[in-house]
């Protein structure tokens, strides 16, 4: 099998061409896929800190119930009070 010369001289530049734009249509997906991993993964994250930080306050409030409440917790680094009627006086 032989192939001359001039077909490659005419074809070559097409085949180039078409393995650009494909090139550059899969990077175009690919960061769009990335970028929708890297959400859904960023919002795991932020699901699994948020409900470990609401256990935290739930499991403190549980400990605490019935007694003075002369300690507090917080929830992401803000102080939380606990109802009034929770505590002992």
């Amino acid at each position: 099998m032989t192939i001359d010369f001039e077909t490659i001289q005419r074809s070559t530049i097409w085949v180039l061409v078409a393995i650009g734009i494909i090139g550059v249509l899969a990077a175009i997906v690919i960061k769009k896929i990335v970028g929708k991993i890297i959400a859904l993964v960023l919002a795991a994250v932020l699901i699994f800190l948020g409900w470990q930080q609401r256990q935290k306050v739930i499991d403190f409030a549980n400990s605490v119930k019935g007694t003075t409440c002369a300690s507090s917790t917080t929830f992401v680094g803000i102080e939380v009070k606990l109802p009034d009627s929770w505590c002992q006086p």
